[in-house]
């Protein structure tokens, strides 16, 4: 993965994604984004661990061979979830169609082919806000 995205995260997502992928990441920011995670030591891993149901067994030994026993806070943020979420489709862009991608990740088969259009074009990607609509927070 390029040095230059994985910059936009914090350490701890760095990490789980150059030890494991991006999926991983993803799934662990979503579940347990704003709280502490432990992994266990290595050598108590076992297939039947909560996390290996959640990541699968090996994305987990690999976490618990890097933080053996420690306890790490996962970042809770949308926005590294909706970086995360980009680089997936675009992943999964160059095996699945528009349509499968559009079913898979709950969006439009138009936003999907926009997405894919900027990224392409070397656009951020991010929703531009509607300014007809009131800020809640005014």
């Amino acid at each position: 993965m390029d040095d230059e995205f994985l910059r936009k995260f914090p350490e701890t997502i760095q990490t789980i994604i150059r030890l494991t992928d991006v999926s991983t990441a993803l799934t662990l920011v979503k579940k347990y984004g704003g709280v502490d995670l432990h992994f266990p030591p290595l050598k108590l891993v076992n297939p039947n661990h909560e996390l290996a149901a959640l990541i699968g067994f090996n994305n987990l030994q690999q976490l618990c061979r890097y933080w053996n026993g420690d306890t790490i806070y996962m970042p809770k943020s949308d926005e590294y979830v909706k970086f995360l979420r980009l680089e997936k489709i675009i992943r999964d862009s160059e095996k699945l169609g528009t349509k499968e991608l559009a079913v898979k990740y709950g969006l439009s088969n138009r936003w999907i082919r926009e997405l894919k259009s900027r990224h392409k074009k070397g656009i951020v990607v991010e929703r531009k806000k509607d300014d007809r609509q009131l800020d809640m927070f005014n």
